[in-house]
């Protein structure tokens, strides 16, 4: 379960590589803030020097519009110590990112966790006592993966985490790390699991816009790895080796790529030809005009040879 948790943490880590429009639905599905969707992201440095020169490394911290400051930490398991080290992290990251040297603006933390830990409270905290017995409190919003339904996710456009939706298949085939042995009903299950809350909800939000086509395909890579990592390790622990993918090829999906990649061309197209329509209706107009002008030259024309007659 180790190495799974590793290849979760991997994953978690690879999701930041997406469009900034991906990255900031999340931000704002995880804060309740509202960046637009065309807010720049940027990444701060993970690597921290202490003061016996020692390094530390937290997970992510992302600056959304160069301004606001988030700092995400990733976890598999319920760890009571998290909030001291995210304090820790958002100590160093205040340092590094001071631009006055009387203030020190923290991020704006978040642990989340993937996993079914139960009794987990919506925040942590610690608190910290002054020499002058002045006490602050820090706080650290949790955010419990398993805890939050598909639709919840979907209609806060966090559709980055996605993948993640693989725990429930793997803890359908593992509960506890224990093997377990699938019914037909199982494996139906787990089939609708995998087609319709993964596979459609990735689809769906790319034709609502709310990923790129980029999104779509590493969404659809990711969510392939971790199901193959976990049926992978579903054998090693003694679990049937002739089980077979419940989707053969279905996380693949080639044909789908080809054919959202029609649909942007047609919608390229169809924005070119407007283009070329509106560009058509106005060289009319021009032509009209044109025409006009013309009409008004040859009356000036007739005009003047009228007037040298006459002379």
């Amino acid at each position: 379960m180790d190495e799974i948790s590793q290849i979760f943490d991997r994953i978690f880590k690879r999701i930041f590589s997406f469009s900034d429009m991906a990255v900031t639905n999340l931000i704002n599905g995880l804060f309740g803030t509202n960046h637009p969707p065309d807010s720049k992201v940027e990444y701060s440095n993970r690597e921290s020097t202490k003061a016996n020169l020692s390094h530390t490394y937290s997970d992510l911290f992302i600056v959304i519009n160069q301004t606001y400051h988030y700092h995400l930490e990733a976890q598999m398991y319920h760890d009571n110590t998290i909030v001291m080290r995210v304090f820790e992290y958002g100590f160093y990251h205040a340092l590094e990112t001071s631009e006055n040297n009387c203030i020190l603006r923290f991020p704006e933390p978040v642990v989340i966790y993937f996993c079914n830990a139960k009794g987990i409270p919506e925040t942590s905290s610690i608190q910290i006592i002054l020499p002058d017995n002045q006490e602050f409190s820090y706080i650290v919003k949790n955010f419990v993966y398993l805890a939050h339904n598909l639709e919840e996710l979907n209609r806060k456009k966090m559709i980055v985490f996605i993948p993640f939706q693989m725990v429930r298949v793997r803890d359908s085939l593992m509960p506890d790390g224990k093997v377990r042995f699938l019914s037909e009903n199982d494996v139906r299950e787990l089939k609708k699991l995998i087609e319709s809350d993964i596979l459609g909800s990735i689809q769906a939000n790319l034709q609502v816009g709310n990923i790129t086509i980029d999104d779509y395909n590493q969404l659809l890579e990711l969510s392939n790895t971790l199901y193959q990592q976990i049926i992978l390790q579903y054998q090693k622990k003694g679990g049937s080796k002739d089980m077979k993918p419940l989707l053969p090829g279905a996380l693949e999906l080639p044909n789908d790529k080809y054919r959202f990649r029609i649909d942007e061309l047609e919608t390229a197209n169809a924005s070119l030809s407007s283009e070329i329509a509106s560009l058509s209706s106005e060289n009319a107009i021009l032509s009209d005009k044109n025409k006009s002008l013309e009409l008004e030259v040859a009356a000036l024309r007739s005009k003047l040879k009228e007037g040298m007659t006459k002379r």
